[in-house]
């Protein structure tokens, strides 16, 4: 019985062994090197110049990416009748067999990325009819035109999606796209597109993405995709975006005009349903306040089909035509805006993310009639702000996580700013010259400094190059502040951070204090991050021998020596990155150096830039001449070294005396005994 039970666990174990390992998709090679995992062959970089026959007929999807496949017959496909994707990337092909798919069961993607398919177009367009069930094409990077493509594309129907991507393709029609009524996604950026046929795209009533980006287009006028719901026309030269004036409701949803040279924000559809528009890098401003409303009409011209339309536009607030309400994300930074239209913002009531940086606004309002309480991201940076307006009673962004304000002019701001934003969490005031409010400026009536205390959700806080001095210890009173930059402001200590030392992660003093080398870091036991470079140190700091910080900054100080002797002494706890270029490190005394640099657990990302000081010159750490090692060892040597050296010397001189006193031993006993000899009494 006992056996019996043996022979049932064995041939248990071998059916679980059995079926795991062909749960996890045996590999194996064959014979001309492709790894066969389940029925996916891969068979890259195999130099093969013909698609290989020894696979198993069951494949179901093959790769031959980057050989040496120049051609395909009316046999290379026919041994896998059940394959439904072939790769063959950057082969160098140019010839397909008419009948290449005709046998098999017609592969459903199909990659010819990076080869030569231009020199025999024809052949290979009348093989690609006879792929049936293709949905998938990818021809990137094959040098095809737009002569080309009405060869290459006709009778595709099944096409769903098609990439296009770093032709020489210049100009589209309404023939380039004839017969794709499938195709639901197509992807046309990095040629040299500068025209555009009006209704090139209208027969692709399936097309949901489209991708333009990285061409020459100079403008979009009748814009009529009305099923398209995203569109990429970054980095061109569009100056203009208009779209058919109808009462169609559009499906966009994400819209990218950034990189570009618009004037003028676009005239989107009056219907849609954006939630997306991507306008960053622009030349785009509000003109209405500058000009009056008799000169700020424009009237345009458009030709199409041999007729011709004219549509006359307000230029500067036509945006109030669209319905904005449904927009989630709007990016307008790098523009020119100066001011915005007071219609503008708080027609997006759904709006939840606004970068408006790097812009010339002077003002701004965050009160509840200007800004939506969904709004969850803010950036205002580089914008040259010297004015925050905000009313307390009526604010409504407790929603807000994100608020930008660094790089502007702002001296003061709204003292209770953030006492209402109940979940900000990050909040940069940085390159700003403010002061911020303490229990002794409340009590003397200080009207100008900003309050963060009992600002309860902020974490990330900068305040670096505020000119701040941060003498009071309550300034962050009530807050759960985890990072911190308070770099290149002018601290006499740290004092100011009592209440949150045992809650801060990453701290940034750099180039802000100037005794570091007497200050306590014992009480940052949560600290893992810490940058004090650019602080004269002269001496490491003893403090954080006990932290466990995890990246530590001490570039650009007076450090002559790293205080660790032994690879089994951790310089500090926890410790994987340091930063130590830009020091006064001692030539002679680089020990450390070799502990640090051949610790795995240590990663020094600066180690090219460590320089050392050697008779006041300063040299790379790593290519110390020979001739500074060797000095160094003299003068490390000390007392041992010097006897060492001076013994040959002794020894020589003593071998010296002994010989001239052999020499001359004779003639100095004679003239010895002449002196001293007496006579005796015998």
């Amino acid at each position: 019985m006992a056996i019996v039970s043996f022979w049932c666990l064995l041939i248990y174990m071998y059916a679980l062994l059995h079926w795991r390992y062909i749960a996890d998709g045996a590999k194996h090679f064959s014979p001309s090197g492709c790894q066969l995992v389940s029925k996916v062959a891969h068979c890259r970089y195999l130099q093969l110049t013909s698609i290989p026959q020894d696979l198993p007929s069951d494949i179901q999807e093959l790769l031959v990416d980057h050989n040496n496949v120049k051609s395909l017959d009316e046999e290379s496909l026919l041994r896998y009748p059940e394959l439904n994707n072939l790769s063959l990337k950057s082969n160098h092909l140019g010839h397909k067999d008419l009948n290449a798919f005709m046998d098999t069961s017609k592969p459903e993607s199909l990659s010819l990325q990076n080869n030569t398919i231009f020199t025999k177009y024809t052949l290979i367009s009348l093989a690609l009819r006879s792929a049936l069930s293709l949905r998938w094409l990818d021809l990137s990077r094959n040098a095809i035109n737009e002569d080309m493509l009405t060869t290459f594309l006709p009778n595709l129907t099944s096409l769903e999606y098609l990439n296009l991507d770093h032709n020489v393709i210049m100009r589209l029609d309404k023939s380039s796209f004839k017969g794709l009524r499938n195709l639901k996604e197509l992807s046309l950026q990095r040629n040299y597109i500068y025209e555009i046929e009006i209704g090139t795209f209208d027969n692709l009533v399936n097309l949901k993405t489209l991708n333009l980006a990285f061409n020459l287009l100079p403008c979009i006028v009748d814009f009529g995709l009305t099923k398209l719901q995203m569109l990429n026309l970054s980095y061109n030269q569009i100056e203009w975006f208009f779209s058919r004036e109808d009462d169609i409701e559009f499906q966009l949803q994400k819209l990218d005009i950034s990189h570009n040279q618009l004037l003028f924000f676009p005239f989107l559809p009056q219907n849609h349903n954006l939630h997306t528009l991507l306008l960053s890098d622009n030349k785009m401003k509000f003109y209405s306040k500058h000009f009056d409303k008799n000169s700020s009409f424009a009237d345009f011209l458009i030709l199409g089909n041999n007729q011709s339309q004219i549509t006359t536009v307000y230029l500067w607030d036509n945006f109030t035509l669209s319905n904005l309400s449904n927009l989630n994300v709007l990016d307008i930074s790098r523009n020119q805006f100066d001011y915005l239209p007071a219609n503008f913002l708080p027609a997006m009531t759904s709006m939840s993310y606004l970068k408006l940086n790097w812009n010339c606004l002077e003002t701004f309002d965050l009160s509840s009639k200007h800004i939506t309480s969904n709004l969850t991201f803010l950036d205002l940076s580089n914008s040259r702000l010297s004015e925050i307006s905000f009313e307390e009673p009526s604010s409504n962004l407790h929603q807000l996580r994100y608020l930008n304000l660094s790089q502007n002019r702002l001296q003061e701001l709204p003292r209770q700013i953030f006492s209402t934003m109940n979940s900000l969490s990050t909040l940069d005031l940085s390159y700003n010259l403010i002061s911020l409010c303490s229990t002794s400026t409340s009590i003397v009536g200080h009207q100008n400094c900003v309050d963060l205390r009992n600002t309860q959700s902020l974490e990330y806080l900068r305040l670096s190059g505020c000119g701040l001095q941060l003498d009071k210890q309550d300034i962050f009173l009530g807050t759960t502040l985890t990072h911190l930059d308070v770099s290149y402001n002018q601290l006499k200590s740290i004092d100011f951070l009592q209440n949150s030392a045992n809650m801060l992660k990453c701290l940034s003093l750099r180039n802000s204090l100037y005794s570091v080398n007497n200050i306590d870091f014992s009480k940052f036991q949560s600290l893992t991050s810490l940058d004090i470079s650019e602080n004269n140190i002269t001496t490491f700091p003893r403090s954080l021998m006990d932290l466990n910080l995890q990246c530590l900054d001490l570039h650009e100080n007076k450090l002559t020596s790293i205080p660790i002797s032994s690879p089994y002494q951790p310089l500090v706890r926890s410790l994987n990155t340091i930063y130590l270029s830009r020091n006064s490190f001692d030539c002679c005394k680089l020990s450390w150096y070799d502990i640090l640099t051949t610790s795995n657990s240590i990663n020094i990302p600066d180690v090219k830039q460590i320089t050392c000081n050697f008779s006041h010159n300063y040299m790379s750490v790593q290519e110390l001449p020979e001739s500074v090692i060797h000095s160094c060892h003299w003068r490390n040597g000390g007392t041992l070294l010097s006897l060492v050296l001076s013994l040959p010397t002794c020894l020589t001189l003593l071998v010296a005396f002994i010989l001239l006193f052999l020499l001359f031993k004779q003639p100095l006993l004679k003239k010895f005994k002449k002196h001293f000899r007496t006579s005796s009494s015998y």
